[in-house]
């Protein structure tokens, strides 16, 4: 279930997290890093895939690009 809500955040930190890891919005980088949180507790969503429980989205990358 989604829900909608508005919260006070951090922009530098929000930034630096799409950036690292390639998210496309704010809501992509929070989501994410909720779903990290939770599986770092143990606490397992559901296995449900969806665009935000790649795992290869949590790691950094590299740039290709020369020059």
């Amino acid at each position: 279930m989604l829900k909608r809500v508005e919260i006070l955040i951090d922009d530098d930190l929000v930034q630096e997290a799409i950036r690292r890891y390639h998210q496309a919005d704010a809501r992509e980088a929070v989501h994410l890093a909720l779903r990290v949180l939770l599986s770092k507790d143990g606490a397992a969503a559901d296995d449900e895939y969806d665009e935000f429980s790649d795992p290869r989205a949590w790691q950094r990358q590299r740039s290709d690009a020369t020059g």
